[in-house]
């Protein structure tokens, strides 16, 4: 017999699951709470319990986002260890790339995350502890390139700053291309990144 703590886990999985199909075939705007319950096989109270849609959908994003962090850092403790073997920009926008390939396959979702991101009533990793994560690897990167400390943990800011504007832009803009605002972050990675070098020569 399951635990009272595992059963409510395993329904909260049924209603995140449902819902991340939902939105995925029919929109977000569309998708109704009753429809999440409904293909859940749940109430909608007990749908409600998990979140409001906004909430929901900003817990799929960071759950999106931390298998993409728990990836690399799986398969990327030897490259992080040693050596830089190029720029100092490409390793970090190197970085970046997958989160940018999650954001862009599906626009109209993003521009709902960063939307529900702006009301600032949802807790949301990106800010907290998925932020620390990415600013600690863009920092490895800055160190290992020869910064000092002080400087990589502030230029690791800056760029994870520039990275979080290239979501929110790219969602309000409208339409699926972003290309503009990923542009303008590779700009930013590149004046900081060489900003960085030039004090170590």
């Amino acid at each position: 017999m399951s635990s009272r703590s595992e059963q409510r886990a395993a329904t909260r999985e049924r209603v995140l699951s449902a819902a991340e199909q939902l939105f995925a075939a029919r929109g977000f705007e569309t998708t109704t709470i009753r429809e999440i319950a409904a293909a859940a096989g749940v109430s909608v109270g007990t749908v409600m319990a998990v979140g409001d849609k906004a909430a929901i959908l900003v817990e799929l994003f960071d759950r999106r986002i931390s298998a993409l962090h728990a990836a690399r850092a799986e398969h990327g403790e030897a490259h992080r260890t040693g050596a830089v073997h190029g720029r100092l920009v490409d390793e970090i926008l190197a970085l970046f790339e997958p989160f940018v390939a999650l954001f862009s396959s599906d626009p109209e979702l993003t521009r709902q995350y960063a939307a529900a991101l702006v009301t600032g009533k949802h807790e949301a990793g990106v800010f907290h502890e998925l932020a620390a994560v990415l600013r600690r690897e863009i920092s490895d990167v800055l160190a290992r390139g020869g910064c000092a400390p002080d400087a990589a943990t502030r230029g690791a800011t800056a760029i994870h700053l520039a990275y979080l504007g290239t979501l929110f832009v790219g969602a309000g803009a409208g339409g699926d291309d972003l290309n503009g605002p990923i542009e303008d972050l590779v700009s930013v990675v590149e004046f900081l990144t060489e900003s960085q070098e030039s004090e170590q020569q």
